[in-house]
């Protein structure tokens, strides 16, 4: 064994350990329910969505939560027929207003300087966030509020693309599977290390003692997983995930344009680049034994190393990786589990080069 064998082989014990960690998460029971019904505020920040904030609305109208609850929709700047369409839809909606984000925004991120605005402007007790190209479900208000304990903060919940036609999207899909599964896991561990805005809870009072966004608001995108990491670092609130599928909220289905991927993957991979302390060590153990399985990947490909000691390490990461996913994904999910093998190989340079991109700043937020 060489030296580099060495090092991928302790870097690999990292990797492994972290999703095995992962896993002891998920199968960690369930938050206690609370049966309180506050006031809840559901919060949309939109920009040009004219043609995907209908089907949203009519999810919302939907729900089946008891207590008082609203819908805030923040138009942010847009261009398009999304204040028209959100004027009409007030008219009809007694429980739906709309407001116009700060044009310059507050932030260097708009989508948080828009949010802020509409919590502003809440009246809800507990704020719930989703997305503009999100479906809700009839019992999303209802299972979010219930896992807000008397000592929860901040819920976070699954989201996942409604369709995946082609194999770029079920690569994709599966990739948001293992987001979920890290979301997921690190939050029963007590460690939390990713969540989305598509499906996110919190209390306001929670909310103002981080001071909002505003010690995160010099950081591009964020307004959910920054906001998280203020609340587990600066609060003794707990912070939980909901598992209840009533609160698995379904969005678009992924990109196909290759430059929309791109995009939307380095976004994500920068986030990592950003939270500090023990996070940040373990980023960069996973990146590192990357690296190192790409090299060694590259030495047996050109036979300068035996193939078997690079082989049974990627092919113990497929298994750990499987375990996860197969774990984490909903039954509709399941299927998503072919595209596994192109998962693993398209991940090698995703971490490699996606990670140096984001760090960079080489990516569009609207």
């Amino acid at each position: 064994m060489t030296c580099l064998d060495a090092v991928l082989a302790a870097t690999a014990l990292l990797y492994i350990g972290a999703l095995v960690w992962l896993v002891i998460g998920l199968r960690r029971p369930a938050p206690p329910v609370s049966d309180e019904r506050p006031a809840v505020t559901v919060l949309v920040a939109a920009r040009n969505e004219e043609h995907r904030l209908e089907p949203c609305l009519a999810a919302l109208q939907g729900q089946d939560y008891a207590g008082p609850w609203e819908v805030i929709v923040i138009d942010d700047r847009s261009t398009d027929g999304t204040p028209a369409l959100l004027a009409r839809a007030a008219a009809h909606w007694p429980r739906l207003r709309w407001q116009r984000a700060p044009d310059p925004p507050a932030y260097r991120c708009a989508k948080k300087s828009a949010l802020a605005a509409g919590i502003a402007a809440a009246s809800g007790e507990l704020l719930l966030c989703t997305d503009a190209d999100c479906r809700p479900p009839a019992g999303w208000i209802s299972a979010m509020v219930a896992a807000f304990a008397p000592e929860v903060g901040l819920v976070a919940g699954y989201s996942y693309p409604e369709s995946a036609s082609r194999w770029r999207q079920k690569v994709l899909a599966l990739d948001n599977v293992a987001i979920g599964a890290l979301s997921a896991g690190s939050l029963a561990m007590g460690r939390p290390l990713a969540c989305t805005g598509r499906n996110l809870a919190y209390r306001r009072r929670v909310f103002a003692a981080v001071g909002g966004f505003a010690s995160v608001g010099h950081l591009v995108g964020g307004d959910d997983v920054y906001l998280m990491r203020q609340v587990a670092r600066r609060t003794g609130w707990r912070l939980v995930f909901q598992r209840d599928p009533r609160a698995a909220v379904p969005c678009a289905a992924p990109p196909t344009a290759w430059a929309a991927i791109a995009q939307q993957k380095i976004r994500h991979a920068a986030k990592a680049g950003n939270y500090g302390g023990w996070a940040t060590a373990l980023g960069a153990g996973v990146y590192l034994f990357h690296l190192l399985l790409a090299v060694q990947l590259a030495r047996a490909a050109a036979g300068a190393v035996a193939w078997t000691p690079v082989a049974a390490v990627w092919a113990t990461r497929w298994v750990v990786d499987l375990a996860l996913v197969s774990r984490a994904a909903l039954p509709a999910e399941r299927s998503l589990l072919v595209a596994l093998p192109l998962l693993e190989v398209w991940y090698i340079p995703y971490v490699l080069v996606g990670a140096a991109l984001g760090k960079l700043g080489w990516f569009r937020w609207r």
